[in-house]
């Protein structure tokens, strides 16, 4: 094959691979959201911590929510102001505030003390990044600015701190410090990738960083403020964006107004920036069902944060394929927009008159596609139902009679052991007027009077045919032990359910008289293989263990041989020492020398009742403070002998 043909299937090829991959968002911040988020926040406005209330006002600045209490608060930060032991931290929580609020007074806090304070950690070599970042940012937001000459030293110092730990956090740090400082922390820019790397893909649809919201949101509000600065668009790619986006909007169940800001901050950075800003596309809530009733397909198209595009004229499904088979319904649709929300898109997906069932639609605005997915409803109808009784042994042919859904037949039916129950029934699309299959097709029997607050209670499965008609048979003999043997009334339902129909439904379709057997008490008590199980919850029998019986033991004549034969040897020792005569005379008479004799004496002893009686668990109990004590008067007793020997040369 020609070379160039080759490269331009797999051009095709990947185009349409590509065309699967989602290039949107799936979900953005919605109103429930923000109301949520803005509780969280609240707490903070009771100005009782300079953080909280650096986050409570930030938050709302993000939310677009006006504060009630700006003189209060105003207040409060003059008032921490004049506190002396004030931190780098905590001077960057009153200057981020003293600027969000915008309408304080300037005179009333010492600006020219904490412009110093803050520039004299700029200037100190051994400050660490965090608080770098602090003191810079806080400077700036006082409205004022690093002096070129500190501005060299500083970045100098970060470049050099950037060698010995490049960490994600001071990575973070970095890029919003380099931001401030204008065009000497362009450096920072070749960080980017740097950073961007390390980040974790989870599932193909998330991008975070290691340490989680906190981190992530300070590395890409900390990218996208040096880019802006610099005016350089970031290195990230749209996928890369995407997946941001889809981190941060997962994460919308935060609880912890740091957290709110971090998320907000971050959301609001990636839907505003002057650079590639990620797009929604999704369901509306009320588009996700599709039936006759409700034949609009609703998709949303907005920014993370919700708010109308500017630039999308033309929503459209590319394709929308059935789920089951794959079959392709619609094909280049557009969408029509709604004038009284520019954010919504409606298709009526019914006017192709598609099967009930899943579909996938691939939607394009612009440049930027995903996919959806929604669910067909049709409704059912009961097009017959035929019910009745017929021998057992199938000699004779049923006698069936028609009901009407939903009607009840007027008489009911009787039924002995020799009979068996039968129904057929066939049921139908309403719509396309065409035999329907559905999941869920039961026929259930319960006695109309309950027997000692016994209620029988009978569910079975109805079976279809090759032509889709129901059928089910029901010997009444031998289903006699699943009702207990009670003969009395039973209502019939027919119950039919499936996820695609809109209208599922359970209808009593008759009563019917059963006559079982007449049986045993024994056997009316045995219990039935559908209503009765045994009591998993009642306790259990107490597990004993067993242990393994002793074997029999020899009789005591020949045990009492044994021992005798086997204590032989120390009679044959005693009698050499006495025919060789015992030398006693060097055995030093101290106490470490009695304890050793008698503890080793007490040892063999100790071996012996174990022997006879003892167990290994108490023998070794006693071995231990025996051997102890042996082993330390034994090492006193040569000790003794030693030095005794040796002083003797």
């Amino acid at each position: 094959m020609n070379p160039t043909w080759i490269l331009l299937l797999i051009a095709a090829a990947a185009s349409i691979s590509a065309a699967d991959v989602p290039s949107s968002t799936n979900s953005y911040l919605t109103v429930a959201d923000k109301l949520r988020l803005k509780k969280v926040l609240e707490p903070g406005h009771k100005l009782l911590d300079l953080a909280q209330t650096h986050y409570a006002v930030l938050g709302y600045k993000l939310l677009n929510e006006p504060i009630t209490k700006i003189g209060e608060t105003c207040e409060f930060l003059i008032k921490s102001a004049g506190d002396s032991v004030l931190t780098t931290e905590q001077i960057y929580y009153l200057a981020t505030t003293w600027k969000t609020l915008e309408k304080c007074q300037p005179k009333s806090i010492p600006l020219s003390s904490f412009t110093k304070t803050l520039t004299a950690v700029i200037d100190k070599e051994s400050s660490t990044i965090p608080e770098l970042y602090y003191a810079v940012t806080a400077l700036v937001s006082f409205g004022q600015k690093v002096s070129d000459a500190s501005a060299t030293k500083l970045m100098k110092n970060l470049q050099a701190s950037l060698k010995k730990d490049d960490n994600l956090l001071n990575l973070g740090y970095i890029f919003h410090i380099a931001a401030d400082l204008g065009p000497a922390g362009s450096f920072a820019l070749n960080q980017i990738d740097d950073a961007i790397v390390q980040a974790d893909e989870v599932n193909g649809r998330f991008l975070q960083f290691e340490g989680g919201l906190s981190i992530t949101s300070l590395i890409v509000n900390g990218i996208y403020r040096l880019s802006s600065a610099l005016k350089k668009k970031p290195t990230i790619s749209s996928q890369q964006i995407v997946k941001l986006a889809n981190y941060f909007l997962s994460r919308r169940s935060v609880q912890t107004p740091k957290g709110v800001v971090n998320l907000l901050s971050s959301i609001h950075t990636l839907a505003t920036n002057e650079f590639e800003k990620p797009i929604c596309i999704t369901l509306s809530e009320d588009g996700v069902v599709i039936s006759t009733k409700q034949p609009l397909v609703r998709i949303k198209v907005c920014d993370i944060l919700g708010n109308p595009l500017p630039s999308v004229t033309n929503v459209i499904a590319n394709t929308a394929t059935k789920v089951s088979d794959d079959v392709v319904v619609i094909s280049k649709k557009n969408f029509q927009s709604t004038p009284n929300d520019k954010t919504l898109f409606t298709l009526n997906f019914m006017a192709t008159s598609p099967e009930p069932g899943f579909y996938k639609i691939a939607v394009s605005a612009g440049s930027v596609v995903n996919t959806v997915s929604v669910k067909v409803l049709t409704e059912v109808k009961v097009d017959y139902l035929e019910i009745g009784t017929a021998d057992a042994d199938q000699t004779t042919q049923p006698k069936l009679v028609k009901v009407t859904h939903p009607q009840k037949l007027g008489q009911k039916i009787e039924a002995d052991s020799q009979q068996k129950l039968v129904i057929r029934f066939l049921l139908k699309d309403a719509v396309k007027n065409k035999p329907l299959k559905v999941h869920q097709a039961f026929v259930r029997l319960s006695s109309i009077v309950s027997k000692e607050n016994d209620k029988q209670e009978i569910i079975f499965v109805a079976e279809s045919d090759a032509s889709n008609v129901y059928k089910f048979d029901m010997p009444v003999g031998s289903e006699a032990k699943n009702f207990n043997y009670q003969s009395t009334d039973y209502n019939i339902e027919l119950i039919v359910g499936d996820a695609i129909l809109s209208n599922s439904f359970q209808w009593t379709v008759a009563t019917i008289g059963l006559k079982f057997p007449e049986t045993a008490a024994s056997e009316v008590a045995e219990k039935s293989t559908y209503r009765q199980k045994p009591n998993v919850y009642s306790p259990k029998p107490e597990i004993k263990h067993l242990f393994r019986e002793p074997e029999k033991r020899p009789s005591a004549l020949v045990s009492n041989f044994f021992t005798a034969l086997c204590a032989s040897p120390i009679l044959v020792l005693l009698i050499l020492w006495a025919k060789l005569g015992i030398n006693i005379s060097n055995f030093p008479f101290s106490l470490s020398a009695i304890i050793f004799h008698l503890g080793l004496g007490g040892i063999f002893v100790l071996f012996g009742m174990f022997w006879l009686k003892l167990n290994m668990f108490i023998t070794l109990r006693y071995l231990l403070g025996l051997g102890l004590v042996t082993f330390l008067a034994g090492n006193k007793l040569l000790s003794r002998i030693a030095h005794n020997r040796k002083g003797a040369r």
